[in-house]
């Protein structure tokens, strides 16, 4: 009898052991979770930024090309721009505001100007006109901030049927977007055929 008493006293610190262990393999799975729902949360957070930041982009390049197609005056505050073409014999000109020192070129401020420069065809989005999806210069609403660039690329030579080709050309337009991605869109327009 005294063999049997002495296995129960040795079978009693392991059964403290075992749940000891336990004990400490559920804690680390549960400090993992914890870790994994905040990498989770960081994760989302990052996609609904892109999200946002994607969904202004193409907002903005939507509306400069509507306003390139319409030839239309955009007014912010007391400035104004238009992409009217003056003179189609001159290929890949920009035609958004192209010189820092134009007061339309940053209606918000929110550009860090040092020096002037000019914005052409190959300059870093970074360096392109600043405008607000909404139209607004306040700084409460900067999450809609974009920079664009707008360029008349030349004219085309194939009008389309029901056109008279001595009368109308095919005016193409390149418009590009910007607000930590960039969407570059193309754009035709029909009009009659400027002669100089």
């Amino acid at each position: 009898m005294s063999h049997s008493l002495d296995n129960n006293k040795n079978q009693q610190g392991f059964a403290l052991v075992t749940a000891i262990m336990m004990l400490f393999a559920a804690t680390i799975m549960g400090l993992m979770v914890m870790n994994s729902s905040d990498i989770e949360v960081l994760l989302s957070g990052a996609q609904l930024r892109y999200e946002n930041d994607f969904n202004t982009t193409e907002g903005a390049a939507s509306f400069e090309t509507t306003a390139a197609g319409r030839s239309a005056t955009i007014v912010r505050g007391t400035n104004t721009r238009s992409y009217a073409v003056v003179n189609p014999s001159i290929q890949n000109q920009v035609l958004s505001p192209s010189s820092s020192l134009e007061d339309i070129f940053d209606p918000g401020n929110d550009m860090d100007i040092s020096e002037s420069y000019t914005v052409t065809t190959t300059s870093d989005a970074s360096l392109w006109p600043t405008d607000n999806l909404l139209g607004s210069s306040d700084n409460s609403d900067d999450q809609f901030d974009y920079q664009y660039r707008t360029t008349f690329v030349g004219a085309g030579t194939t009008i389309p049927k029901g056109y008279s080709a001595d009368k109308f050309t095919n005016y193409q337009f390149k418009i590009a977007a910007h607000r930590n991605t960039t969407i570059e869109m193309g754009g035709n327009k029909i009009g009659p055929k400027i002669s100089l």
